[in-house]
């Protein structure tokens, strides 16, 4: 049966303005309501027209009546409050609150209604009162975009603006099954990705040298293949453009703007989540390399928060140290002298890391060019110069290197576990820039003079911990930051060909996306723990 309309659409414009208006809220409920219901099974995706142009300053899910309770008490002016609510006529006190209030019930499985709970009647000037709060909001969503990626897959892409700055803009991707389009399956599973340094969402997770994602190339494809629903995000200075010549915007930009942005991203994902029939529940958080490091980073940061303020279900850093287990490591000791590095060039004005078009000069060349002379390396082919800068040992770790490859002497003469093509058209898609100031706060972080107080932050990290590493990469050498965490519950899943050596053969640090075998070696054992988790 379906659910009798409460609110229409077609006479939604002024009422949206009051639904988004960020007011101080005072009333109880009343029978007389007005709602907006969401029909699931809609062609055009009517849980799209309500989010664009959505603007906040946080939103706060909660999925009862305690937490709502916390939520009305920790909520701010331009905050956004969802309730998943399953009895709609039950009293609530809402004078407290500042937040904007809004209540979402399921009717037999169709529908979903929401409900603004203003109590005082729609002005006049609501319109013009909305466009004024708009303008005082820093996070607006802007954009979002569908695309069918196979028969039951769709991708979607939704643009938010984070603050006033040029690039203060992220990509949100999902990735998910669908029974029809617009209307996910009830999924088993989820997961949100922040890529690594230089990468994007699609470089290093959905299209990672390939043209046509599927299960076997594409760990997003994969897991939603499994009824995993998958979300992940292009960081601001991803969308940056190569011609760009002024980097005065990256002058403050660092690891705490990309965690802030990661965590507002992950409510934005939790409430489409509850839109489309998830629920509104935390999400399990897994970064690659240097979003590793933004994984850690937000889950301490949400330490420090008040619980109904947190997005994290559980965090799956993968292939990346945070503390050596050697104070006295080289490695750690070289993370001093990176960060000091990049601290130098910050202060002398050069605000961006432009290591992204170096990489994608070498991946061009070895496309177009293979057999020329590398003007990076005399004697080397660009071919042969590619191969290096895969397999190569590199000074991240003993033997670190990002492929494992296949040697006749001192460099590479191939690959062992990746297709040589996917390498050299993964360097041509990395994003040019980066701020300089990530890696001078990401480097110092590692370094061995900040190693008690990271230890204390670990600490109280309590959420079910993945570690995925491959050995010829971080591997073994970044368990020992897992073991620091107040989690009760960590699993461990390391890669490797060859468990007594040598290490520069092994599975390297971005085969864990990219290799053949990955699947069954990588994406497996993380799809059966985020089932279970």
């Amino acid at each position: 049966m379906k659910t009798k309309e409460l609110f229409s659409w077609k006479t939604t414009s002024l009422f949206l303005a009051v639904v988004a208006a960020i007011t101080t809220i005072g009333c109880n409920d009343t029978d007389d309501q007005d709602y907006i219901t969401i029909d699931s099974e809609a062609q055009d995706g009517e849980w799209v027209n309500f989010i664009e142009d959505l603007s906040f300053e946080s939103i706060i899910l909660t999925e009862n009546q305690e937490g709502l309770n916390e939520a009305l008490q920790e909520a701010a002016e331009g905050d956004l409050i969802f309730f998943e609510d399953n009895n709609v006529q039950k009293k609530q006190n809402l004078s407290n609150s500042d937040g904007s209030f809004f209540s979402l019930a399921g009717f037999d499985g169709e529908q979903i209604a929401i409900s603004n709970k203003t109590g005082s009647s729609i002005s006049l000037n609501a319109g013009k009162d909305e466009k004024a709060s708009k303008g005082r909001r820093s996070c607006r969503i802007t954009k979002i975009a569908r695309s069918a990626l196979s028969a039951d897959i769709a991708h979607y892409q939704i643009m938010v603006r984070m603050g006033n700055g040029p690039y203060d803009v992220v990509r949100i991707h999902r990735v998910v099954r669908e029974s029809r389009k617009y209307r996910p399956i009830r999924t088993k599973g989820n997961v949100f990705m922040i890529h690594g340094s230089s990468q994007d969402f699609d470089d290093i997770f959905l299209r990672p040298g390939v043209e046509t994602p599927d299960a076997t190339n594409s760990s997003p494809f994969y897991l939603a293949s499994n009824d995993i629903d998958v979300w992940g995000i292009d960081l601001g200075w991803t969308l940056v453009p190569i011609e760009t010549t002024d980097f005065s915007f990256f002058q403050n930009w660092g690891i705490t703007k990309d965690a802030g942005h990661v965590l507002k991203s992950m409510a934005i994902a939790r409430l489409v989540r509850g839109l489309t029939r998830q629920g509104f529940g935390k999400m399990n958080l897994l970064g690659f390399s240097y979003g590793a490091g933004l994984t850690y980073n937000a889950a301490i940061k949400e330490t420090k928060q008040h619980r109904i303020l947190r997005d994290i279900k559980g965090i799956i850093p993968t292939d990346f140290v945070l503390v050596y287990e050697q104070n006295d490591s080289p490695f750690a000791a070289g993370s001093c002298s990176l960060s000091q590095m990049s601290e130098a060039a910050h202060a002398n004005g050069e605000y961006q890391n432009a290591n992204g078009v170096g990489f994608v000069t070498v991946g061009q060349a070895a496309l177009e060019n293979p057999e020329g002379d590398s003007p990076f390396a005399p004697g080397l082919s660009n071919y042969q110069f590619a191969l290096a800068a895969a397999g190569g040992p590199q000074p991240n770790g003993p033997d670190w290197h990002f492929l494992g490859g296949e040697f006749d002497g001192q460099i590479p003469s191939g690959l062992a576990y990746t297709q040589e093509e996917r390498w050299f058209k993964l360097l041509v898609s990395l994003a040019p820039y980066m701020p300089t100031y990530s890696a001078a706060e990401g480097f110092k972080r590692v370094c061995p003079e900040n190693r008690e107080n990271t230890i204390a932050e670990l600490g109280e990290i309590k959420v079910p911990v993945l570690y995925l590493g491959a050995q010829g990469g971080y591997g073994n050498d970044a368990v020992f930051s897992t073991t620091l965490l107040g989690s009760t519950d960590v699993s461990v899943e390391i890669v490797t060909k060859f468990p007594d050596g040598p290490r520069i053969l092994d599975y390297g640090h971005a085969d864990l996306f990219m290799a053949d075998d990955a699947p069954e070696l990588v994406w497996r054992p993380l799809k059966d723990w985020l089932v279970s988790h």
